[in-house]
């Protein structure tokens, strides 16, 4: 689930998406603006500008629901939550404000700011359902711009304090569970807050963080656009993993990182280039099922 088209985050609901269609069907991803599973791991989900498409079992599919433009998109237990325009023909006011759905995309709900306002930088705990923003323009229910949080399904909404945050944001996360915890990256670093973005502390310096998710556990994995290694991080206890990545073109980075919820094993990585890689092993192997945004089916 970012600002300016950059944010992270993780997995996805029981909506089982036997609506896709012909899954042998060639798959072009025009943009990734988001990254997740289904909550029973057997399909990957990426909004690509034109609706959703899935990729399952080695093969690519376009997913049969309306072709909306998400934004922020981020998938949790119960299905996703998202931002961005309706697709051609829709019905729906532009933008779409805060949406969810529990159906693959079949159906949405209109949460909030629908026709004001379309966050890229949008997170939501994937158990919890707490959903944190950063508006980047002032509206009827946010005075200014800035981080804000909502555990409500976005009928109240209050705004973050950022003490001890510095740069602008490139990515933001929240824990699965604990939904005081919010994690942002900016080209300052990685910082981390346990009150709801109030009060911030920086624990990485030097890294210009492109993509954030939580872990099903609970521990954050953060790429940067400077580093050819993601970091798999222990926010209690501070202790780090790396994790060599693919190898990528000299001017990409990571976008998007996703865990499989039923095999903690299986990591996803997509990149600004929308190439895309999945691992089995959790990172020790790599395999490209994208190239350029064209999907690879077996």
């Amino acid at each position: 689930m970012k600002y300016k088209g950059m944010l992270v985050s993780i997995v996805a609901a029981s909506f089982m998406l036997s609506a896709c269609s012909n899954s042998t069907s060639k798959v072009t991803m025009e943009h990734i603006h988001g990254l997740g599973y289904t909550s029973d791991g057997k399909q990957i989900l990426i909004p690509a500008h034109t609706g959703l498409v899935a990729y399952s079992v080695g093969k690519w599919s376009n997913v049969d629901a309306p072709k909306n433009d998400y934004m922020g998109f981020v998938a949790v237990d119960s299905g996703f939550y998202s931002s961005g325009h309706p697709g051609q023909g829709s019905k729906l006011k532009n933008p779409l404000g805060v949406v969810k759905s529990t159906d693959g995309g079949k159906s949405l709900t209109i949460l909030d700011f629908e026709g004001v306002s379309d966050f890229h930088a949008m997170t939501v705990g994937y158990k919890t359902h707490t959903i944190y923003v950063f508006n980047e323009q002032p509206n009827t229910k946010m005075k200014s711009t800035g981080l804000y949080v909502s555990k409500d399904e976005a009928k109240t909404w209050n705004k973050s304090e950022l003490n001890g945050f510095s740069g602008e944001p490139l990515a933001i996360a929240t824990h699965p569970s604990d939904d005081k915890v919010v994690a942002l990256g900016s080209k300052e670093g990685l910082f981390l807050s346990k009150d709801s973005g109030n009060h911030i502390e920086k624990l990485i310096s030097g890294l210009v963080v492109t993509s954030l998710t939580f872990s099903n556990n609970g521990e954050l994995f953060v790429a940067a656009a400077n580093s050819p290694t993601m970091l798999q991080i222990n926010v209690s206890s501070k202790d780090k993993k790396e994790i060599k990545l693919p190898t990528l073109d000299k001017d990409d980075a990571i976008s998007y990182i996703a865990q499989n919820p039923t095999d903690h094993n299986e990591l996803v990585l997509a990149t600004y280039k929308k190439d895309v890689f999945i691992s089995k092993d959790a990172g020790t192997k790599w395999t490209r099922i994208s190239d350029k945004g064209n999907g690879i089916s077996k």
